[in-house]
Order: structure tokens, then C-alpha cells, then sequence
């Protein structure tokens, strides 16, 4: 275009810079262009300015009645005196169409300067202010007179002392000029010139002229944009975006048809695999060779100007094409409604018509995807590598401040490993110190998204050429060191999107799901989001508004709200609009009833209001910004408010940063899990998200682990509690002992628990507030593991409550026993004293052999005496089943008969429960499809053997107190199972009355044997009789030392060590031997896998895959319980059996050293006699250990030891006894050991990782959600149904597809949970609303069961008695190792 140039010569009365700017601004709307004296600060002292030349433009606005200029052209304004910068002079004559010059005067010495120019051609204006020296004014006039003999020159004058008069003669003369064929030369032809003058030029640079070079070799290839693009830039073109749709369909499978799932998916995985294949061999076009040679061998310097050469190349060569398809798009517009059809080709054309830098990168992209995936496939090997160096460059053009694209804007997609690649790298190169605070735009088309980014931090993101934002951008903000610590992030990660709603791409397929995916995306990665709307489009706003609310809303479930600011654009009456009330509380409504609608339509069945879901605040959180024009472009300036608005803006965004409520900032890392998480929930049509989001996971395990270390210290301390609990009980007079049980329970159970609960309490409080980095995200679990606490709390009350008055009430029994032994004891004390007085001289020199008959003799005449009566002993199993018949009296005639024909329990001890015709509802069965009833079967037989499990359980622990059988236990059986049978899970299966009789008798059955032997025991252990002719050894030996004289005080003391403390201090072993076990267990390095449920999952299937037998995957799927009580066990076993010795002697030491401590306290040195002693040391250690009181009364028989020597004494004999105890328990097997313990180690630890139970209703794998009470339950891995016999109906062929899988088809399942009726996968939360089946992360993430199910295919068969799966060829190829590769990358657990 024509450029004309404004100079001074000498000083000037004029203001040549005012005069310029009124000249280049219409009438009605005069702004500072350039500088001017007449401006704020225009006065200030010029300095290093002089000489330095500007250059603007006008540009018509189109409307040829009030435009002052049809067409386009420059201006340029030469600072300082025109005759101190020859030079620059001398480039402006050349390259200016005319000069105008202002001047005071003409003088003879400047007629000599401009004599010297060589431009005679070109027009020179000379502008001459009046004067009142008129002879100065003459001579001027004459001098120009001569020059303009050699000069083209014309006079200018002005009429007023201001001149601005003369601005319409300027701007006559620019006009005349236009319509004249004057010179026109571009930026770059004036370089040229400028290089001729001596004027360095920046281009002409080394590197700069390099760089150019490079760009050029791609930009003259470039003749047709569209042409250019099909054949270069292939991998992005149809192959890019077939992958996208086949990536999109095997997340949603909506054309499956009738297709099996897994067939469906394995079909859509190979043509996924065959096109990037395709994508790989595509050889590489020269343009992409030489772009990539470019970034690589260029400095970071010539890279930043091959970059913008680039940019200005491509935007050049696209622009042309952009006018012509825009006007045929805008002509067709009309039509729309009647052939929406002829619309899709102009916007097709103007989506092709686009190409930047960002093209380029994709390419790069997309041949780095597809290597990575030839890898992943084990079609190349990792060191055929070529483009491994890719993600580095670009991470590097990152830091330089250079944008990404992170969603493409044609194909709709994210090139998830590339982006994860090149944010590595940045992770890498920034030495890990990569935290960001990431803050996003979204708003309709052309709402002012990018040039409000670009204001506020100096950006510029790319805009498809002459269009507007196409896709989704990400920018790189380095926070500078002065303010790292005060935002909390070394970067700020800048999202630009493309705008919702663009209406020439609102006719291309799917372009309404594009704004919702792009929406939603971006707004669960940001930390702040500023919606920008322009207020007076109200449709547009709407629309925009739509969209963005069902976004916020998807993220509801986020673990802290999104933030979000409104920016209201182009809001011409700002400063009214914010203090009119009605106006701010206008948006808020709108957005109030937006978010209702889009509840409604997700189907959240709840009141939400906009405030619910996102933290927005209208009067805090709401910026109205006027229009960035004061007048119409191009010719407009811009808005001074426009500025402020936005300075107003980034400072609330910073201020929301500062925040410390706000969220923590993110690492790459986990920046990169959550970009994957949310595109896979997005591709998934999820309505509202669940995130495996694995920061998010990382920090919800560390908090199970807490909770699970918090809950072991709880535990413990309540088991020590009921230990000693329990000794004191046992210890205490028939009279005080339910008084005492109160009062424990009361004061010392209840204060312990309440102590512990609130430390729990804020431990967790604390943990949640500042243990844990980014411990806010699980403010959501707060209540959820607050809720944990209490019922842990409340479940140890029960349980104390329980044991202690069961306690009480075996003590009763107990003593009713006792008190015939005490009596008994008595007379035979008695008896014995007085024969020894009688005979004591007759029988003095009789050896032991004799003194053993005489004995004998005296003793059986003693229990002739006594006619003690045996304990009465109960038919146990007859008790059970006439407390089973009582207890179902009631039910229908088919039962009673049932149970009168049953003579005994003995028949059902061995029998195996077997599921019947007869189990379920026959009438029910009649409205059901016949091959769902195998299912009802299959599960109640589940149910019966969970259920005789848990009540063999029971059993055991009952057996191994070694206390009496209590008809309580059977009544508690009872209960148990009816508790089981009124779950709806199994009200659901339709029971019939015959069930419920069958599987009492068999639990029962099962129980009755153990229940006899335990009563068996019990009265051999404690019958009067029998514990007194036990006693007989020790009598005799009392006898024995009386006659022959020898040391009694020892061989009482050795009694008191044999009969009283040493059953007591094994029993005291066995009590805390558990404990110790547990402890060690938990504190090993390996106890990790012990608190966090997830982590133990993982342990497991990596031993059973490291195994890889059949029979140990069979258990682990159709017995898991089972199989995880014995891999507990065995690894108890291998991990403590060396360490038992350890456990034993710190046990041993701990109790003989507080045995010593009391027998040296002066209060039992100073007992008056024996008798006194042994009740002051069984008083002083009531809590450690429980003394046989029968066992008391031999040691006191005829003990009239010194006190001192006996305490002694007693010391002695510890010894002998702690190593009696050592051997007497190494001798035990482990089994037996852990038979006898009281809190059993495998017990506990299973309950850790058994957690709730509960199994996935599809496809039976363990729940692995957090402590018991929890809201969902969800797992990592679901694996094929078949697995666990589910089959065909028609076929009976074992169902290869995962539940994970099925949720996303358009299946249908049908079960005893649907009543038999057909319900879609899709919506199964309605029938199993507590479950939560994540889609598997990638169509590797289930490699390992579908490895299982490949090799043991006919086994599974053969076992189930079915016809085994059919086996995609796909699944034939997953070996041993790519599945325990999935299972490390599924877990997320680091090798």
C-alpha cells in the first residue's frame, strides 16, 4: 500500500504528531495515535527518541458516505529535525508515495540539503504555519520557489494559528494521491531500502535469515492450502479422525447392533491397529522432514524465529482462500433451513482452508503416536525408535512461551501420548519443578476468549489463520522467582478454546457434542475458569451458558468445587450494569435454572442449584468489561476501560490463586492423570463423572492407610483393655462380680474408647488439614471416614460389651463348680492333716515307693468318703435341634414335617449343602425365563456358603475360650442365618421355606460336633472329681516332704511355680501373642500391603499369575474368602515361625519381671504368713494372669514357710519355669499356636483387607473401597464373566465380555436383582445403585484376566460343567508378561 511520511524541518509552531492524528481519525472520534505534546505526559523530555521513525495505518471501514479515505494506506512520523537524521530522511523520500514537512521557515542552508536529494520525483508538501515576520515568510516562499525547480513541491498553508484547518487540505491531498498510481511497497521491500540507507535491519540477522530460509523451503511448496494439506499433512487427515471415531465408538458402542461385545470391540481394536498402522508406514513428506530438521538443528534462538516466519508464511498463504469461502458460507446462510445439506460443504471448506503451525506439530503428533503404538503392539522394536527426540522440542518450544495443541480442532480428539510425552518432558527439564495453577476460557464465538487472554498475560494464541480459535490451546506461563512462594506455582498452564456455538461449524456432524466435550474437558482441568459472554447477545449467552452448566454440573462429584468468574464482554454501560442490582442478580437466576434443567436431563433426582456444584460468588466473582473498540474498527482505538477491567480481572484470578481454600497446585504428573481421566470420562458419555483420577487415588490410599494404622491402635488398645478386663472379672468374689462388669464397662471400656475416638478424630481432622500435600482433595471422604470412626467405635462397644458379660456369665457356671472343689479340697485337706498327725513317727523311714501305697490307700479312702458326683453331660446335638424346632414352629406344614422326620444333627455333620429345585419359590419360578433360573440357584448356593462360613467362624472362636457350651450360641446361630435371609439381596432370590429348614440343619449339623467336644472338654477340665484326683500328685508330694523331712518351703514354692503360675503366664502368652504378631506383621516393610485394600488386590493376582496353576485361580474367584484366610495364614506362618521365639521371650520376660516386682514389694515381704502372701501377689497381678484357686490351696497346705524364704524361693523357680513355658511352646506347631491364641493374627488381618464384603454383581470381584461403611463400592480390575460361570443361555458357552465392557454396549442383563426382567447395562446403577464400574482405562487395562481366561479356557469349561469361550484371536496373543504389565499399569503401582 502507499505509504506517505510526515517530517519537521527545524522547530515548528505546529504539532505535527496532533495534526497526523487528526488526519487519521474521523471527525467525531479524535485519539492519540502518536504521540503529541497536547496528550497526558506528551510534554516529557525527549531523550534517545530522535531519529526513530512510526509507522500506522488506516484501513477503511467500508462505508463510502462517511469514510474520509476509500483506500488503505501508511503513515510514517519522523521524531526530531528532519536535517539531524538525514538518513532516515533520505528512506522515507524513497519509500514514501509524498512527504509532507512542517516548517517555520525555508533557509538558504536547508535549499542546499534538499538539493542533495535524488527523489525528484517525488511529491514534496511543504506546510508553512503563519507568521507575522513577513520577510521571514518571503524568503521562504522564494527559496521553495527555486526548489521546486528541481523538486516536485507544493506549499501548504495553514490559515489558523492551530492549523487543524489544514487537516482537510492534507487529507485532500492523500486522497488525490490514492486515486493516482503512486508507488506501493510492502514491510518487506522497505527492508530492502532500509538496508540500502545503512539502517540495520532485524530480519537480516544470521539467524534470522537462517531461520527464514527454513521456513521458506516449506512455504513455496505451498500452492493450494487444501491441496497442500491432503497431501502432507495425511496422518491428520481422514486416517487421524477414523481412529477418533473408532476411539469415541469403543467407549460408547452405539452401533454394536446385536453384535457380542467383545467381538464388537475386537473388531473395532484391529481397524484401530490396522490404521495406525497405516499411519506408521505412511512414508514422511519432505515439509514435515524439513519442519522437524528445523526444530532440531536450529538454535533456541533461531527457533523462536523459525517459529514466527512460520506464522506469518502460513498466515499469508491461508488468508487468501478464507475471504471467498467465508462470503460463499455467509450467502448460503439464508437457505439453511430448507437444505441444511449444501450447508456442510462451505463450513467443510472453511474448517480446510485453515493452516498453522499447529498442523505442523499435529503431524509431528501423530507420527510419534503411531511409533509409540507400533511399540506398545511389539511391532517394532523400542530401539527402531525415530522420533523418540519429538516430545523434548516441543517441550522446549513450551517453555519459550510458544502454544501447544491440546485438543485438535478437526479430528475432536486429544493425541493423549504425544501431549503425555511433551509434558514429561517439560517435568524433566524443569528439574520436577513444574507446579501449575492451570486457568481456562470458555465462551461463545467471537466473545473477545483469546484477545482477553492475550491482555492479560501477553499471549497469542493461534487463530486458524484469519479465523477465529480452532480447538483447544495450551500456553506456558513462567511465574517469576519474587512471586513463586505468594501464588504457589512456578507456572501458570493457560487453556484458549474455540468458541461454543460457531456457527459456520454448527452444520458439520456432531458439532454440538464437540462443545460439550471441549467444555467439559476444560473445565475439570482447570482451577479457575472464566466464562466469557457478550451480554447483549443474549441467544449466543444462553447457548454458551447451556453448555458450560452441564460441564460444571458432570463435575459435581469433584473433590472440590470448580471456580469459576463470569466475564460479561462489551458491556458499553459497565459501571450502571454492576451497581444495578437486578442486572447482577439476572445471571445468577439464569444460571439457577440452567442448572435445573441440566439436572433434570442428567437425571440427579435432587434440588441443585448452581451454587451447589460450583464456588461462585456474583458480587465477588463477576467482571463486566466493556467493548475493547471506542468506535468501529479498523479505524478504532482502544478502550482505556478495557484495560483497567481486565488489570481488575487477572488481579481477582490471582487473588482466588492466594486463596487457602483454593486447591493445591497440580505436578505434571498429575496434571497428565487427570487430562486422561477426564477425556476418558468424556469419550465415555459419562453424565456424571467418577474420576480414577490417580492423584486423587494416591491420596485416598494414604488416607486408608492412616485410617487402617489409626484402627489398629484402637483395636489393640481395646483387646489389652478386655484382657485385663477379663482377668479382673475372673479374679473377683461371686458377690462383687456384677458390680465390677459395670463398672469397667462404664468407666474403663467407655473412657478408652472415648479417648480413642477422639483421637481418631483429630488425627484425622489434622491429616485432612495439613498432613498431606494435597490432602483437600479428599475433603469429600471427610464425612465418610468420620462416619467410619463412629461405627468402628460402636461396633468395639458391642463387641466389649459382649465378651465381658459372657464372661460373667461363664464365671457363674464356673463357681457353682468351684465351690463343690473348694468343699471337696476342704475335707480332703482335712482328712490328709489328720492322718499325718496321727502317723507321722509310724511312717517316717519309709521310702517313697512304700509312702506312695500308703497314699494311694489314704486317698482312696478319702474320695470314698467324698461320693462326689460326676458333672451331668448334655447331648448337645439334641438340644440344637429342639431349639431349632422350637424356633420355627410357626413356619408352614412342610417345614414342621421336615423337622419331625429328622432324628438327629449327627446326619447332616458331614454333608455337603447342596442347592435344590426345591430352594427357590415355585410359583415365582413359573413367571421367570428358564435359563435365568440357573442363576437364582447358583446364587443362593453363594449365599449358603458365605453363610456357613461366617457361622463356622463363630464356631471356632467360641471353641477356643475352652469354656462351657451356652445354648446361647445356638440361638446366636439362629440368628445369624435369619439375619442373612432377611437381606433384600436374598429376599430377592425368592427362598423357599425348605431353603431356610435345609440350611439351618446344615450349619447346625456342622456346629453340633464342635459344640459337643467343647462341652466334652469343659467337664473334663473342670468336673470337681476329676480336677481333684488331678490334684493327687501334688498332695503327694506335700505328703511325701512332711514324712521324709525335707525342704518344704521349696517344694511348696515349686508347686505354686508348676500348678498356679505357669498355666497362668501361657495363658498370658497366648492372650498377647496375637498382638505382638499383628504389630510385627504391620511394622514390617512388607505391612503395607496389609493397609490399603487396592494394594493388597494387587499382591494377590501378581502371586497367582506368578503361580498360573488352575486350581489357585479357581479358589481365588469361587472361594475367595477361603483363599485369602489361607494366603493370610501361610504368610503368618513363613513370616513369624522365626520369629515366635522373639514374640515368646518378650512376652515371658514382661510378665516374670512384674511377677519378681511384686514377690520383692514390701507389702508381700511383710505378709503375715503363706497364705496372706499368695493373696496379696494374686491380688497385685489380677490383671495380668488368673491363678487356679484349687491349685492356691495346695500350695497353702501345710505351708508354714518363712515368708521371705518362700517369696525367694518362688523367684528361684521362675526361672526353671519361664524355660519349661520356652520349650513346652516351641514344641507346638504353628497351627496349634495359632489355634490357642486369643486375638488370631490371620483373623485380624483378614478383616483389614476383607473390608465390606461385597462382591461386584456382574462379575464377582472384591469390593475395594475404604473402611466398611463406605457410600460405593468399586474395584480396579473386572474381569470376564465367563470366569465365574456365567454363560450363554442357548449355547451354554462361557460369557467372554467384561462387565466394564457390557456397561458401555446396548445390552441387556436379566437376573434375581431384575426379578427376572430385562434391564440395560448402560443403566445398571438403578438396580445397584452402591456400584461403581469404572470403564476400563484402555483396552489393555483387563489384559490379565483375559490372559487367565485364554489359558485355562477349557478348565473353567470342563469345570462348570459348559462349552468353553470363544477366544478373540487378540486375546490368544497376550502372554504371561504383557499381563503382569497390565497389572502393574492398572494399579498404578511402580515396579
Amino acid at each position: 500500500m502507499p505509504t506517505f511520511s510526515f517530517v519537521r524541518l527545524g522547530k515548528t509552531k505546529l504539532s505535527k504528531s496532533k495534526i497526523l492524528n487528526h488526519v487519521l481519525c474521523p471527525t467525531h472520534s479524535i485519539f492519540n495515535i502518536f504521540v503529541n505534546l497536547g496528550m497526558d505526559c506528551g510534554n516529557y523530555p525527549r531523550k534517545i527518541s530522535d531519529g526513530l521513525v512510526e509507522i500506522s495505518w488506516f484501513f477503511p471501514v467500508g462505508s463510502r458516505s462517511s469514510e474520509t479515505f476509500l483506500e488503505p494506506f501508511a503513515v510514517t512520523n519522523l521524531h526530531g529535525d528532519l536535517a539531524s537524521n538525514l538518513r532516515e530522511f533520505s528512506f522515507l523520500c524513497q519509500i514514501s508515495a509524498a512527504i509532507f514537512i512542517f516548517i517555520n521557515s525555508f533557509t538558504e542552508r536547508d535549499y542546499k540539503l534538499f538539493t542533495q536529494l535524488r527523489d525528484t520525483d517525488k511529491k514534496y508538501y511543504f506546510i508553512l504555519p503563519p507568521s507575522n515576520n513577513k520577510k521571514k515568510t518571503q524568503t521562504t516562499l522564494e527559496t521553495l520557489q527555486r526548489l521546486s525547480q528541481t523538486l516536485t513541491v507544493f506549499l501548504v498553508k495553514t490559515r489558523e494559528r492551530n492549523a487543524i484547518n489544514s487537516v482537510n487540505d492534507i487529507q485532500g491531498i492523500i486522497s488525490d494521491c490514492l486515486k493516482d498510481k503512486v508507488i506501493s511497497l510492502s514491510l518487506e521491500d522497505m527492508a530492502v531500502v532500509a538496508s540500502k540507507h545503512g539502517i540495520k535491519v532485524d530480519e537480516n540477522t544470521v539467524e534470522c535469515q537462517k531461520a527464514r530460509n527454513h521456513a521458506l523451503s516449506i512455504i513455496r511448496e505451498i500452492k493450494n492450502v487444501s491441496q497442500y494439506k491432503t497431501e502432507t499433512m495425511r496422518l491428520q487427515g481422514d486416517l487421524w479422525k477414523e481412529i477418533s471415531n473408532i476411539e469415541r465408538e469403543l467407549c460408547r458402542m452405539k452401533n454394536q447392533g446385536s453384535c457380542n461385545s467383545t467381538t464388537y470391540r475386537n473388531k473395532l481394536t484391529k481397524r484401530c491397529f490396522d490404521l495406525t498402522r497405516s499411519q506408521y508406514q505412511n512414508p514422511m513428506p519432505d515439509g514435515i522432514k524439513t519442519f522437524i530438521t528445523a526444530l532440531s538443528s536450529l538454535t533456541q534462538q533461531e527457533n523462536k524465529y523459525f517459529m514466527k516466519w512460520m506464522k506469518f508464511y502460513l498466515d499469508s498463504a491461508a488468508r487468501d482462500n478464507l475471504l471467498g469461502l467465508q462470503t460463499e458460507y455467509i450467502k448460503k446462510s439464508p437457505s439453511e433451513a430448507s437444505n441444511p445439506t449444501e450447508m456442510k460443504k462451505p463450513a467443510h471448506n472453511i474448517s480446510e482452508s485453515s493452516l498453522g503451525i499447529e498442523h505442523f506439530l499435529r503431524e509431528m503428533g501423530q507420527f510419534y503416536e503411531a511409533e509409540c503404538s507400533m511399540i506398545k503392539q511389539e511391532q517394532i522394536n523400542p530401539n527402531q525408535r525415530r522420533f523418540g527426540e519429538l516430545p523434548g522440542i516441543i517441550a522446549d518450544l513450551l517453555l519459550d512461551g510458544f502454544p501447544l495443541e491440546l485438543i485438535d480442532g478437526d479430528a475432536s480428539n486429544i493425541p493423549m501420548q504425544w501431549i503425555t510425552d511433551v509434558l514429561t518432558e517439560l517435568d524433566t527439564k524443569t528439574g520436577g519443578r513444574c507446579r501449575i495453577r492451570v486457568i481456562s476460557v470458555l465462551g461463545g464465538k467471537s466473545t473477545g476468549k483469546s484477545t482477553l487472554l492475550s491482555t492479560m498475560f501477553g499471549l497469542k494464541f493461534p487463530g486458524a489463520s484469519g479465523q477465529c480459535t480452532q480447538g483447544t490451546f495450551i500456553t506456558l506461563i513462567r511465574v517469576e522467582e519474587d512471586f513463586i512462594e505468594e501464588l504457589g506455582c512456578d507456572f501458570i498452564l493457560v487453556i484458549d478454546t474455540e468458541g461454543l456455538k460457531a456457527p459456520e461449524l454448527a452444520s458439520l456432524e456432531d458439532s454440538y457434542e464437540h462443545d460439550n466435550e471441549l467444555a467439559t474437558l476444560v473445565v475439570g482441568l482447570s482451577d479457575i475458569t472464566i466464562v466469557n459472554m457478550a451480554i447483549e447477545n443474549t441467544a449466543k449467552m444462553k447457548d454458551a451458558l447451556q453448555i458450560v452448566v452441564h460441564a460444571f454440573l458432570r463435575m459435581s462429584d469433584l473433590v472440590t468445587k470448580p471456580r469459576i468468574y463470569f466475564v460479561y464482554q462489551d458491556v458499553s454501560y459497565a459501571t450502571t450494569f454492576e451497581k444495578n442490582e437486578a442486572s447482577r442478580g439476572k445471571p445468577t437466576k439464569d444460571l439457577n435454572d440452567k442448572t435445573k434443567l441440566a439436572a433434570k436431563m442428567q437425571k440427579i433426582n435432587k434440588a441443585m442449584e448452581f451454587f451447589h456444584i460450583i464456588y461462585y460468588d456474583s458480587e465477588k466473582h463477576s467482571c463486566y468489561i466493556p467493548g475493547l473498540w471506542q468506535d468501529v474498527p479498523p479505524m478504532a482505538h482502544i478502550n482505556q476501560e478495557y484495560s483497567e477491567n481486565v488489570w481488575k480481572l487477572k488481579k481477582g484470578l490471582f487473588g482466588f490463586m492466594k486463596d487457602n481454600n483454593s486447591s493445591s497446585p497440580r505436578n505434571v504428573k498429575s496434571f497428565i492423570e487427570r487430562m486422561k481421566s477426564l477425556w476418558n470420562a468424556v469419550k465415555l458419555e459419562m453424565l456424571v463423572f467418577s474420576f480414577q483420577n490417580f492423584q486423587l487415588e494416591e491420596v485416598y490410599d494414604q488416607l486408608s492407610r492412616r485410617y487402617s494404622e489409626l484402627e489398629w491402635q484402637l483395636r489393640k488398645q481395646v483387646h489389652s483393655c478386655l484382657v485385663r478386663s477379663e482377668n479382673i472379672i475372673k479374679n473377683q468374689l461371686a458377690d462383687n462380680i456384677q458390680s465390677v462388669t459395670s463398672n469397667i464397662l462404664e468407666h474403663d471400656v467407655r473412657s478408652l474408647l472415648d479417648k480413642e475416638e477422639t483421637n481418631m478424630v483429630e488425627q484425622l481432622t489434622e491429616y485432612f488439614q495439613c498432613s498431606c500435600a494435597n490432602a483437600h482433595l479428599l475433603e469429600e471422604h471427610r464425612e465418610e471416614f468420620l462416619i467410619h470412626v463412629k461405627s468402628l467405635r460402636r461396633d468395639l462397644e458391642i463387641m466389649a460389651s459382649g465378651k465381658l458379660w459372657e464372661v460373667v456369665r461363664t464365671q457363674k457356671r464356673k463357681w457353682e463348680i468351684e465351690n463343690k472343689l473348694a468343699k471337696s479340697q476342704e475335707f480332703t485337706e482335712d482328712n490328709l492333716r489328720k492322718y499325718l498327725e496321727n502317723h507321722k513317727l509310724v511312717h517316717k523311714a519309709l521310702g517313697e515307693t512304700e509312702l506312695s501305697l500308703v497314699f494311694d490307700t489314704v486317698w482312696s479312702n478319702i474320695l470314698k468318703e467324698l461320693n462326689m458326683i460326676r458333672l451331668p453331660k448334655h447331648r448337645i446335638d439334641t438340644e440344637m435341634l429342639e431349639q431349632l424346632k422350637q424356633e420355627m414352629r410357626s413356619r408352614p406344614i412342610l417345614v414342621t414335617e421336615k423337622l419331625n422326620n429328622v432324628k438327629s444333627l449327627k446326619d447332616y455333620e458331614e454333608a455337603n449343602f447342596k442347592v435344590s429345585h426345591d430352594f427357590v419359590d415355585n410359583l415365582f419360578l413359573k413367571n421367570v425365563m428358564e435359563f435365568v433360573t440357573k442363576d437364582f440357584y447358583k446364587k443362593l448356593g453363594q449365599v449358603a456358603q458365605l453363610l456357613a462360613d461366617e457361622c463356622q467362624d463363630y464356631v471356632r472362636d467360641k471353641v477356643t475360650t475352652k469354656e462351657d457350651y451356652d445354648e446361647l450360641y445356638c440361638q446366636e446361630l439362629l440368628t445369624m442365618i435369619n439375619r442373612k435371609l432377611d437381606e433384600e439381596r436374598v429376599r430377592k432370590l425368592h427362598p423357599s421355606p425348605l431353603f431356610e429348614v435345609e440350611l439351618k440343619l446344615h450349619i447346625l449339623g456342622r456346629a453340633a460336633p464342635h459344640f459337643q467336644k467343647m462341652h466334652d472338654d469343659y467337664g473334663l477340665n473342670n468336673d470337681p472329681k476329676l480336677v481333684l484326683q488331678n490334684l493327687k500328685p501334688q498332695y503327694f508330694l506335700v505328703f511325701k516332704s512332711t514324712f521324709q523331712r525335707q525342704d518344704n518351703v521349696r517344694c511348696h514354692a515349686k508347686l505354686f511355680c508348676d500348678q498356679c503360675l505357669k498355666p497362668a503366664v501361657t495363658e498370658h502368652i497366648f492372650k498377647n501373642l496375637g498382638q505382638e504378631i499383628v504389630d510385627e506383621i504391620l511394622q514390617s516393610p512388607d505391612g503395607n500391603k496389609f493397609k490399603n485394600r487396592k494394594h493388597f488386590q494387587f499382591i494377590l493376582l501378581k502371586e497367582l499369575l506368578k503361580i498360573n496353576r488352575f486350581e489357585h485361580y479357581l479358589q481365588y474367584i469361587t472361594q475367595y474368602e477361603t483363599y485369602v484366610r489361607r494366603w493370610i495364614t501361610e504368610y503368618i506362618t513363613k513370616k513369624c515361625s522365626t520369629r515366635l521365639k522373639y514374640f515368646l521371650s518378650g512376652i515371658l520376660n514382661s510378665i516374670t519381671g512384674d511377677i519378681k516386682a511384686v514377690l520383692r514389694h514390701e507389702k508381700v515381704q511383710m505378709s503375715e504368713s503363706v497364705s496372706v502372701l499368695l493373696q496379696t501377689v494374686s491380688m497385685e497381678i489380677r490383671e495380668y494372669l488368673v491363678l487356679s484357686k484349687s491349685a492356691i490351696k495346695v500350695s497353702e497346705f501345710l505351708n508354714t514357710s518363712n515368708v521371705q524364704q518362700f517369696s525367694a524361693d518362688i523367684e528361684y523357680f521362675l526361672d526353671a519355669m519361664e524355660v519349661e513355658i520356652k520349650r513346652d511352646v516351641e514344641t507346638m506347631d504353628v497351627e496349634s499356636i495359632f489355634w490357642n491364641l486369643t486375638l488370631k493374627p490371620h483373623d485380624e488381618l483378614f478383616q483389614r483387607v476383607i473390608g465390606c464384603g461385597k462382591k461386584c454383581p456382574f462379575c464377582e470381584v472384591p469390593c475395594e473401597s475404604g473402611g466398611t461403611n463406605h457410600y460405593n463400592h468399586r474395584a480396579t480390575i473386572h474381569r470376564p464373566r465367563g470366569l465365574t460361570h456365567y454363560t450363554w443361555a442357548e449355547s451354554n458357552v462361557l460369557y467372554n465380555s467384561t462387565c466394564s465392557t457390557d456397561i458401555l454396549s446396548n445390552g441387556s442383563f436379566i437376573n434375581p436383582d431384575t426379578d427376572g426382567k430385562w434391564h440395560p447395562y448402560k443403566e445398571y446403577q438403578i438396580i445397584y445403585p452402591d456400584w461403581i464400574i469404572q470403564p476400563d482405562k484402555d483396552l489393555k487395562s483387563s489384559d490379565y484376566w483375559k490372559f487367565v481366561l485364554t489359558q485355562f479356557n477349557h478348565q473353567f469349561a470342563e469345570h462348570y460343567n459348559a462349552n468353553p469361550a470363544e477366544i478373540p484371536p487378540e486375546w490368544e496373543k497376550i502372554t504371561q508378561q504383557a499381563a503382569l504389565r497390565s497389572l502393574w499399569e492398572t494399579y498404578s503401582v511402580k515396579e
